[in-house]
């Protein structure tokens, strides 16, 4: 999943780095579990990409790496199309609360998905703990 994408993450950095605000007022969508309404600050006002096709979101994954914030992964691939809560370690005796983001790519045969899962740091952001592309 992490091969080297500088070019990629130097794009999605100066992205963050025109800003970010966070969208205090009523939305017509409704925002996934753990998800801020988030929108980029940039010069027309629009809102974050749409989701990268399959191809280009196989090259984005490459540059996911474990510890970067939640914010980033969806300044790189949009907002998830499904979005919820796991609990893992249970079997381990130190249960922890899980993100799990989902993106559906339909844009191959047979349509693929790319699931992110965030951790929560000690602060409250979620930051990427792992992903993988299930089979």
């Amino acid at each position: 999943m992490i091969r080297d994408g500088s070019l990629i993450l130097a794009g999605v950095l100066f992205a963050l780095a025109t800003g970010c605000t966070q969208n205090s007022g009523g939305s017509a969508r409704e925002t996934a579990p753990g998800r801020e309404n988030l929108r980029g600050a940039s010069s027309d006002g629009g809102t974050f990409r749409a989701k990268p096709s399959y191809r280009n979101a196989q090259q984005l994954s490459d540059s996911v790496k474990i510890g970067m914030p939640q914010r980033v992964v969806e300044a790189m691939f949009g907002p998830p199309d499904k979005a919820g809560y796991k609990i893992y370690g249970r079997a381990a005796g130190t249960p922890w609360r899980a993100l799990v983001w989902e993106w559906v790519f339909e844009d191959v045969n047979p349509p693929r998905a790319l699931s992110i899962v965030f951790q929560e740091d000690g602060s409250g952001a979620w930051r990427v703990n792992h992903g993988d592309w299930p089979e």
